[in-house]
């Protein structure tokens, strides 16, 4: 490739004057494998392009829908596949909406560690891998069977499977990432985690993901973590996710299994028989912090719930009804901690799935990609742990952490202090900006 070639001969070059003006330097590491249409590229497939990789490269996918009859697997190998533009102009897509045999998308099954990257795609129309042992076809959309991997900036949307993992299944001893990823509309239409299915001694990390309208026939809409396994959920928002039959809509932590919820939104969510928004189930353990489980729904315990010897500590989150309204049942635990409040989060536009928080000083609106102001403020703001660091929160804050999806983060609503903003005296504000 004339263009690659031409890039390569630049690094060779600044590589040698960089020699000879600052001493030696390392080699660079890794290849560039680029695929796309037509003989200007060096595959046309992205699992050729993953063939021809050696660890270390770079599967570099151009734009394009790309349309596969059987799942793309890594092989094994520690490699990056990144699409060029993003997940909003490259779709990988299982076979047809005709084809009864589609199955999963992507696979992670040759024992791939968290150097396995797949970044900037989006994940449609998967209808998951059949387990013989069990007869059950699950991870519809990225399956992790006894291996690991490393997902960013993913799409993973209309995937459907009969039983768990709709949108992902993570399975027997897996180890997975999520950053910056939408789940959304996936399905599980006989079991659980109709959007995420951590399951059998597997553990997985998901940041900033955004899981909606997610469903299940049971466990948990959104999210399942169970037997075994252990989940961390940060700066997630969860909403508009439903069960069908019984459990919850929005996170199920089920036998054995222990799950972490920081600085998440969970909200419209809908549940069947036992809860809408969180629930514990058979010896588990759930730690929430700094979140907003507020507006979900259920006949038996609209946002919080424990059964058959579940635990649930809950510290410095906006609760709907409060310690009084959780569905407790006997043999479970629900330690109500410091700092929870049972308040109106004020989101900024929850119809249209923007969940900042209303602020009279400034809040990010990610349509206009500007601050905005309004005429209330959020009673969330500075209201999370007061031992945690804010983070990235921009000025004026009040020196207190946000709670919700977005505490910590440059997008924390701004703190107000009951006059304009540029009257305000703050100590250490040097230059009154």
């Amino acid at each position: 490739m004339k263009w690659f070639n031409g890039y390569r001969m630049r690094l060779v070059f600044l590589g040698v004057i960089a020699a000879v003006v600052f001493g030696p330097v390392e080699p660079v590491n890794g290849s560039i494998i680029a695929v796309g249409p037509g003989v200007s590229f060096d595959y046309d497939t992205i699992q050729a392009g993953i063939d021809a990789a050696n660890d270390g490269d770079t599967v570099l996918v151009v734009s394009e829908e790309y349309v596969v009859t059987e799942p793309i697997t890594f092989r094994g190998k520690a490699i990056t596949v990144k699409s060029e533009a993003g997940p909003d102009q490259t779709t990988i897509r299982m076979g047809t909406p005709t084809d009864p045999k589609r199955a999963s998308v992507v696979v992670f099954e040759s024992n791939e560690t968290a150097a396995s990257v797949l970044e900037g795609f989006t994940i449609t129309g998967g209808r998951g891998v059949c387990f013989p042992s069990v007869g059950a076809f699950g991870g519809g959309g990225i399956l992790f069977d006894a291996s690991s991997g490393t997902v960013r900036d993913c799409t993973i949307v209309q995937n459907q499977v009969e039983d768990s993992g709709g949108g992902v299944l993570v399975y027997s001893g897996s180890s997975v990432t999520l950053t910056n990823c939408i789940l959304r509309g996936n399905s599980a239409t006989k079991d659980s985690g109709g959007g995420v299915f951590c399951f059998l001694n597997s553990s997985a990390t998901l940041t900033n993901c955004t899981i909606v309208e997610n469903s299940s026939a049971i466990g948990g809409g959104g999210v399942t973590c169970d037997l075994n396994s252990s989940m961390t959920l940060t700066g997630c928002t969860i909403s508009e996710n439903s069960t069908v039959l019984h459990g919850v809509g929005g996170v199920f932590c089920g036998e054995n299994a222990s799950l972490i919820i920081t600085h998440c939104s969970i909200t419209k969510n809908s549940g069947g028989n036992e809860c809408g928004g969180i629930m514990c189930w058979e010896y588990a353990l759930m730690t929430v912090t700094n979140s907003i489980v507020w507006g979900n729904t259920s006949p038996h315990g609209n946002e919080v719930g424990a059964m058959d010897g579940g635990r649930i500590s809950i510290s410095y989150s906006d609760v709907a009804g409060g310690q009084a309204e959780a569905h407790v049942d006997s043999g479970c635990m629900l330690n109500w901690g410091e700092g929870n409040i049972d308040v109106d989060p004020c989101f900024a536009d929850p119809d249209n799935d923007d969940y900042h928080l209303k602020s009279e000083a400034g809040r990010w609106n990610p349509n206009s990609q500007t601050w905005i102001q309004d005429h209330v403020t959020s009673p969330c703001i500075d209201a999370g742990d007061p031992m945690n660091p804010i983070g990235w929160e921009l000025f004026p804050n009040g020196g207190f952490i946000n709670m919700g999806a977005y505490g910590g983060t440059s997008k924390a609503s701004k703190s107000y202090f009951g006059e304009p903003v540029c009257e305000t005296i703050v100590a250490g504000d040097i230059n009154g900006d």
